[in-house]
């Protein structure tokens, strides 16, 4: 099995939004009480916010948080200052109810549960039964289960509770757990997406040889359990009812390689992933054959284009789809 390093979804991209982070245990009182002067205006009390968890049986209180919910998933993480530490949840979908990998193997790129001692560090990540068998991992058992309980629209705030079980490999090769339970998010402030300059991402689309305009691109790195770490370059209409999407495996260089249906190698090996998207309103289409060409790649850069055919196989339908893609990978 290989070290996973976990790549915060996003959360380096939205640290620095003050917006959609709350502190809320550096020793200021933010309950918003009338008496204390910290009120909304409206004689209206504002509900603290709580992230809170047990680490291996160990009380984990967050100072502050992050969270960014969108019509395509959910986003909260909360870190306490004083260890360094963090816990990452990302859900496929911002509908209240429960999450489980049996309900969301679908969408496994956008569920990640996750638990780092610092935030570059190796973290411990959440898997199925059978992805841990599959990537031979020992003794290990998968508890996650996460809950949406609410979501307030009104107030940009949501709440819920979690629990599940992380793994890592240690220098030595072997394997060590973090069983995270008791997890509580309450009242944790959200933003409903993430601005960003869109000047330096490019990602030029045709559709059956109709030109797709897209209004934002979103490019992020993504580590999930079996897969090695790939881009995610999507470009979407505001409304998210339409989008392309492309997946590239982040260790490869200039050069043509062909997209790819398969979920899993054999032999416990991580996949290498590359493959392409279409969305329109709720029909997702999926890679069936095609190539993506990386034309340059530098630390910055990643230029490129691509040529695929994506199937729906439950209204039998496919779509050709080509275009190009010029993305800022700075620190990503």
């Amino acid at each position: 099995m290989k070290k996973i390093n976990i790549v915060f979804l996003l959360l380096f991209a939205i640290s620095s939004l003050f917006s959609s982070c709350s502190p809320f245990d550096d020793g200021r009182d933010i309950s918003g009480s009338e008496n204390n002067g910290n009120g909304n205006g409206s004689g209206n009390v504002e509900e603290k916010p709580i992230f809170k968890a047990k680490i291996g049986g160990e009380e984990f209180i967050a100072n502050t948080t992050t969270a960014v919910v969108t019509s395509d998933y959910v986003l909260i993480a909360g870190t306490r200052s004083s260890k360094g530490d963090l816990i990452q949840i990302i859900l496929p979908s911002n509908k209240i109810g429960t999450y489980t990998w049996a309900n969301s193997k679908e969408n496994a790129d956008r569920f990640v549960l996750a638990y780092a001692e610092k935030v570059d560090g190796y973290g411990f990540i959440s898997a199925s039964n059978e992805d841990a068998a599959f990537l031979e991992v020992k003794n290990y058992t998968d508890t996650a289960i996460i809950k949406i309980t609410a979501v307030d629209k009104t107030k940009k705030t949501i709440s819920g509770t979690f629990q599940f079980t992380g793994f890592r490999e240690t220098d030595n090769g072997s394997t060590e757990t973090k069983v995270v339970t008791d997890g509580t998010f309450t009242n944790v402030p959200y933003t409903e997406d993430i601005p960003a300059d869109d000047s330096d991402q490019i990602l030029k689309a045709k559709v059956n040889g109709v030109d797709f305009i897209n209004d934002k691109v979103d490019v992020t790195a993504v580590s999930a359990s079996g897969s090695n770490p790939y881009y995610s370059i999507v470009g979407k209409k505001n409304d998210d009812s339409v989008s392309v999407g492309l997946s590239i495996n982040k260790s490869y260089g200039a050069g043509t390689y062909q997209v790819s249906t398969n979920s899993s190698n054999t032999g416990g090996a991580l996949i290498n992933v590359i493959a392409g998207t279409f969305k329109i309103n709720d029909y997702l289409y999926t890679s069936k054959s095609g190539s993506i060409t990386i034309t340059s790649k530098t630390a910055t850069k990643l230029v490129g284009t691509f040529d695929l055919v994506v199937q729906n196989f439950s209204i039998n339908d496919e779509k050709t789809i080509t275009g190009s893609f010029d993305i800022d990978i700075e620190g990503l």
